[in-house]
């Protein structure tokens, strides 16, 4: 009988700390990692929603200072979502946190550790969940993009790795890493879905050497609208160094020649797609009609009395044109 009342009383004992962790009754359990994370993401939103709807009732100064606070924002909330990182390093959403500081928090005292924390993970993460959160990521410093282009390399064989190096060619196209991304983008995956998006960007002379890049694309890719995107490319590329030649008609004639070849490739091969196909037919006739050494188009109209005239009627004269317009 003893021994039995020995071991109820050892149970009660055992009894309060077995729920020793639970709240008292009526208090409340702290929120989770995940939980805050969803708040903050919460609250940075409505801070968002708050200043643009003071902004757009603002004009003037007052609503470029709002837009400038906007842009604030994530700097102002890069803190807390650090500090939630750092509390539960070992939590999924710590990695969150760090990914958000430095896709909104630029300019913010702890953006370059959380800079740092990525730049380390991005070795570590698997291959389909780093690809994804590079999806939602505009930009990020050399280091990153470093890293992110070594990944790609060390898993070239993985179709994903192709994703990395399209991300790295379009977002790091000014730095010298992601001009070698542009180039190894072009070689190993010459059809992946972004050459489109490089395609643009070589057009516009913003990487050294673009046209032969695009080029090299037209020769390597399968996908007619790659060529496409490639020849519209190159044809407006052309077009633009032509206008740079007035005081070389013999050269700006051979250049407009192989924009005129370019662009009427590109034509071509988007007859599927009404929008570019017009860009490239109004670049094709700005060539022929408007580029330096061409006769200029006919002007009829009214003067500044009424009277009507034509350009035409001043032909073997110096004329000055003058747009203007008042809105």
């Amino acid at each position: 009988m003893k021994r039995v009342g020995c071991w109820i009383f050892a149970l009660l004992l055992a009894l309060p700390a077995a729920r020793g962790d639970e709240p008292p009754k009526g208090e409340k359990k702290p929120p989770s990692p995940k939980e805050q994370y969803e708040a903050l993401l919460k609250e940075f939103g409505t801070k968002q929603r708050e200043i643009i709807t003071e902004a757009q009732k603002a004009t003037g100064p007052e609503q470029r200072a709002l837009i400038e606070k906007y842009r604030a924002v994530g700097k102002d909330f890069a803190e807390k979502f650090y500090q939630l990182a750092e509390d539960d390093p070992k939590d999924p959403v710590a990695t969150d946190a760090l990914f958000w500081v430095v896709q909104n928090g630029t300019g913010s005292p702890v953006y370059q550790k959380a800079a740092d924390k990525v730049t380390a993970l991005v070795g570590e993460m698997p291959l389909k969940d780093l690809a994804g959160r590079l999806n939602q990521m505009r930009g990020g410093n050399t280091d990153f993009l470093d890293a992110v282009a070594k990944r790609a390399e060390a898993d070239e064989k993985d179709p994903q790795a192709g994703d990395l190096l399209a991300w790295v060619a379009t977002n790091g196209y000014f730095a010298p890493v992601g001009r070698k991304a542009i180039d190894r983008l072009v070689e190993k995956y010459p059809d992946h879905a972004a050459i489109e998006r490089v395609c643009a960007m070589l057009g516009r002379g913003i990487v050294p050497k673009g046209e032969d890049t695009l080029k090299r694309i037209l020769e390597k890719s399968s996908k007619p609208k790659v060529q496409a995107a490639a020849s519209l490319a190159l044809g407006q590329a052309f077009a633009a160094k032509t206008d740079k030649l007035g005081d070389q008609p013999a050269e700006a004639d051979k250049v407009a020649a192989e924009a005129e070849q370019y662009l009427t490739k590109a034509i071509e091969l988007l007859k599927d797609n009404a929008a570019q196909k017009d860009a490239a037919e109004h670049e094709l006739k700005a060539l022929r009609t408007l580029r330096v050494g061409k006769s200029a188009p006919e002007i009829a109209a009214g003067d500044l009395d009424g009277k009507e005239f034509k350009l035409s009627d001043y032909r073997g004269k110096v004329v000055l044109l003058d747009f203007w317009g008042n809105w």
